[in-house]
Parts: structure tokens; sequence; C-alpha cells
């Protein structure tokens, strides 16, 4: 799947400023984004499209997709609650910057490496991302017995750090499906399919534990832990990629 991986010519960078135009003017106008938001989605998608190329670029639309989806479930009842997404569940250039970041950062490494576990490390981030959205929104929805990690006791459904077995499990699904986008598009190896899952659930941990500790306490923004989220997500992805290998040795 030649076609899928990263070609850097003025062609594709005009391509993928062209594209990404074109998708975040449908977002803006279905009201998935917000003004911020349609900038900071042209610039992600254009670098990871230009990098990263079409296999990733995909990866990020499934992630997009996802999560507006999940947060747009059940929007006025988590609004009702006080709970939802602010600015009617439209998603800010700062959105953008905490959830793809990391994954920028190693879509731009791929042009230059041939070696699989950068890309893991990739689908582990979106993955990450994925999973917390999903856990979070949909944990909020449906979530019957909130419970913080570092007291183990029941809190309000939307409590900073907050978990829940139906949000843990829509997280871990999140993440799978993220995972196996990732095999189909070439990026994880099939061998390597439970890395990007297993990654999404550290991460997901590590969030949570931080949400409890600090963010209560707004010593650190959501937007920070969503970043912290995908970057310990990534590394863990990249850790357990050459771990498998050099077992596999």
């Amino acid at each position: 799947m030649e076609w899928l991986r990263p070609h850097l010519s003025a062609p594709v960078l005009l391509l993928a400023v062209a594209a990404n135009l074109a998708l975040g003017g449908v977002a803006l106008a279905r009201g998935a984004v917000s003004r911020s938001g349609f900038a900071g989605g042209v610039v992600v998608g254009t670098w990871i499209l230009w990098f990263g190329g079409l296999a990733s670029w995909a990866l990020l639309l499934a992630f997009f997709l996802l999560g507006t989806g999940a947060t747009r479930l059940g929007y006025s009842r988590k609004a009702a609650a006080g709970i939802a997404q602010e600015e009617g569940g439209r998603r800010g250039s700062r959105h953008a910057a905490a959830n793809c970041a990391t994954g920028m950062a190693l879509a731009t490494l791929l042009p230059f490496t041939s070696a699989p576990v950068w890309a893991v490390g990739l689908v582990s981030a979106f993955a990450t991302a994925t999973s917390d959205t999903l856990g979070s929104e949909i944990g909020q929805l449906y979530g019957k017995h909130p419970i913080l990690p570092t007291t183990l006791r029941a809190v309000p459904p939307g409590t900073e750090g907050a978990v829940s077995v139906e949000g843990t499990l829509a997280g871990v699904l999140g993440s799978l499906v993220l995972a196996f986008f990732g095999c189909v598009l070439g990026l994880v190896p099939a061998a390597l399919l439970w890395v990007p899952v297993v990654a999404a659930f550290g991460g997901a941990l590590a969030e949570s534990y931080v949400g409890a500790v600090w963010g209560r306490r707004q010593r650190i923004g959501n937007e920070a832990m969503n970043f912290l989220n995908t970057v310990v997500g990534a590394g863990l992805g990249i850790a357990l990629a050459l771990l498998a290998g050099s077992s596999a040795r």
C-alpha cells in the first residue's frame, strides 16, 4: 500500500491543504468545530497528511469522527447535568493541539525511517486520545457508579479523574477500533495489534490519576491532561513495540 505512505512533494502538500480546508469547512458548517478549531484542524490535518501520509491522516479522521460522535451522544442530558463539552460540543484549536500534538511529532519521523515502532507510537497516541474521549463522554452519560482511582470512593458523574466500568469499556473499545484501523492501514503489524490497546489503557489510567490528584485542585487543565495522556500512551506503545520486537528475536 505504497500510496498510503508519506510522499514529501509539492503536489501532495497542495492536496493536503485543499483536503483539510474542505473537510474543516464541512466540520465548521456542521457545528463540530469552532472557528479556532477549524484553523487548528487544518494545520493538524495538513501536517499529518504531509508527513505521515494518507494512512496517518485517515487515522486522524477516524479519531475525530468517533470523538465528535461521542461528544454529541446525549449532549442535552450532559448539558442539563452541567458536564457537557463547552461551546455546544464544538472543538477548538486547543483541543486539536492537546489531542494531536504527540501524533504530529511522531508523524514527522515517518518519512525518514522505516522502523515500524514510530508508526505504532502514532497509532497508540490516537488510540489513547480516542479512548479518553469515548471513556469520558460515554462514562458521564451511562456510568452508574463512577469512582476515583486514588480513593476508590464513589463520586458524581463528571468528577475530574473519575472512572466507571461503562466508560472504561467504551474507551477500550474505541482504542481497539483505532488499533484495528491502524493495522488495516499498514501502520501496525498484525502481531502488535494489542500494543495500542494496552498503551491507551495505560494512558487513560495515568490521566485519571493525575486528574484525581491535580485536576480537582485546578493545578492542571483539561487540555494539559489530554496532552499528557497521549504522551504516556505513545511512550507505552513505543516501549511495548520495542520489547515485543526484542523478545521475537
